[in-house]
């Protein structure tokens, strides 16, 4: 268990009903709660459940809260106070069993302790056949790869993390008819753009696929500085007109330059 699995059980224990050891939540709820987004919060919930810490009963098709045992769970009110809730057993929300010590509630469990486990993954993909496996895009390994080896040549060791891959990943799933070469071409633009807004030299990958339509036409250039036309040299005549000697002479100008 990782720390922000134990961080989200101690939460679901916290709040379920002391009578019972059922939480009525969500993933959308654990989210809310613990200022995590809505997918980390439901592959929490998802680990919890494949792990055998809680059994989950929810509501197909209904993004609302549904009953959530938490397996083990300590009753300390009601019919059955001091028993522990054995979720594993429990057939249903309305089906709940009970035993007297958490030894026992691993002892009725036994007979599918070892592939428990591996059973309700199984159980999951069963009731979401629709849902894909991570990276099963098969553009996003050409993608990285070329972005890597982009990075390097330029002397620079790519900073991915996971933000970058699910950002990748969320890019493609909405992007469903973008072509791979289309793809790679605007990402080869980006690299090959002499101007660097908005992308600079070891841009990360989330930056690039915010402004991707950018470099679907070609890389950004500078533009050449700009050229302009020399203004012709103004010719001024050292000869004299009649009314320009007549103006010299009216106002005494010869003799200024004389003296």
């Amino acid at each position: 268990m990782s720390h922000m699995d134990a961080i989200a059980f101690i939460y679901i224990t916290s709040q379920a009903d002391t009578r019972t050891g059922v939480w009525n939540g969500s993933a959308s709820a654990l989210a809310g709660e613990l200022s995590l987004s809505p997918r980390n919060a439901r592959r929490l919930v998802e680990r919890l459940s494949e792990g055998n810490y809680v059994r989950r009963f929810p509501v197909p098709g209904r993004h609302v809260c549904y009953p959530i045992l938490i397996n083990k769970f300590l009753v300390t009110d009601g019919e059955h106070k001091g028993e522990h809730l054995n979720a594993l057993e429990s057939t249903s929300p309305a089906d709940l069993r009970y035993v007297r010590s958490e030894q026992e509630c691993e002892q009725t469990g036994e007979h599918k302790g070892e592939h428990s486990a591996s059973q309700m993954r199984i159980e999951n993909r069963e009731k979401n056949p629709h849902r894909k496996k991570r990276d099963a895009d098969p553009r996003f390994k050409p993608i990285l790869d070329l972005y890597y080896e982009r990075t390097r040549k330029l002397g620079i060791e790519p900073g991915c993390d996971k933000s970058d891959f699910g950002k990748l990943r969320i890019w493609l799933s909405s992007n469903p008819n973008r072509t791979l070469e289309g793809i790679l071409a605007s990402v080869a633009n980006a690299f090959a753009s002499t101007d660097p807004y908005p992308l600079k030299p070891g841009f990360r990958l989330r930056e690039f696929l915010a402004h991707e339509s950018k470099y679907q036409r070609g890389p950004l250039l500078k533009s050449a500085p700009r050229t302009f036309a020399q203004p012709k040299s103004l010719s001024i005549s050292s000869t004299p007109t009649d009314e320009g000697k007549r103006r010299v002479a009216e106002y005494g100008i010869v003799g200024a330059q004389a003296s």
